[in-house]
């Protein structure tokens, strides 16, 4: 679920025989394995579940104690990702679509002209090749599917809510509640704030992508002295 916010690429978990669990830590796995491949930045792993478990409690709490607020501002924010991202697989399926009829047209008139004599029939052969033809239908198909998939999972407010409902008082992380809430977490490189070292976390929420109680505006970003 740890992922770099950098490069995208997951975290790699550090530890030792014999280390004290505060001593673990998360480091980019393109910086550990590729030299300036990534910004230098690691976070422990107590301050991930510190930050976590605060993330899920203002969450849970602001759904529980203002759930029609939540859920409007829940399916608002859905509502525009979804609407922005099936735009987007539009617009691909329709150019992937006329592509394909293009390339019809373009295979019609060479058998014509293959059946005319006017090109043999190895260069028709090579010429009708279908490579770009099925990448494209391929790509349509999948398209298709993943509408097909958006439209299914848009609005899951409800399905989160139950969980929220099922976990009344959050006391200390488990893997059950993490797995249960949780779908990413992105790390950035800590920073120096008025002197003090900060580190921030984004977290993506099952069901609900990423959301922030409104107590501060963007997305979820926790600070902590590290």
């Amino acid at each position: 679920m740890m992922f770099c916010a950098n490069c995208g690429n997951k975290m790699y978990q550090v530890c030792g025989r014999g280390w004290e669990h505060e001593k673990e830590y998360f480091v980019c796995a393109t910086y550990h394995k590729i030299k300036g491949g990534c910004i230098s930045h690691q976070i422990r792993n107590a301050v991930v579940e510190e930050l976590l478990l605060d993330g899920i409690r203002r969450v849970t709490a602001f759904a529980r104690d203002c759930e029609d607020e939540f859920v409007e501002m829940v399916t608002k924010k859905t509502r525009s990702e979804l609407d922005k991202s099936m735009r987007d697989s539009k617009r691909e399926l329709e150019q992937a679509q006329a592509r394909i009829a293009k390339l019809d047209e373009i295979i019609q008139r060479l058998y014509e002209d293959n059946i005319e004599g006017k090109i043999s029939d190895e260069r028709f052969v090579k010429m009708t090749a279908k490579t770009e033809q099925q990448t494209l239908e391929k790509r349509v198909t999948e398209l298709k599917s993943i509408m097909t998939e958006e439209k299914e999972s848009a609005l899951n407010v409800d399905h989160f809510l139950s969980l929220v409902r099922k976990y009344t008082d959050i006391k200390e992380l488990t893997a059950e509640i993490i797995r249960e809430f949780v779908e990413k977490i992105y790390v950035y490189k800590a920073e120096r704030i008025d002197g003090r070292r900060v580190q921030r976390i984004k977290i993506v929420w099952n069901c609900i992508g990423e959301f922030e109680p409104p107590i501060s505006t963007s997305t979820i970003k926790h600070e902590k002295s590290a």
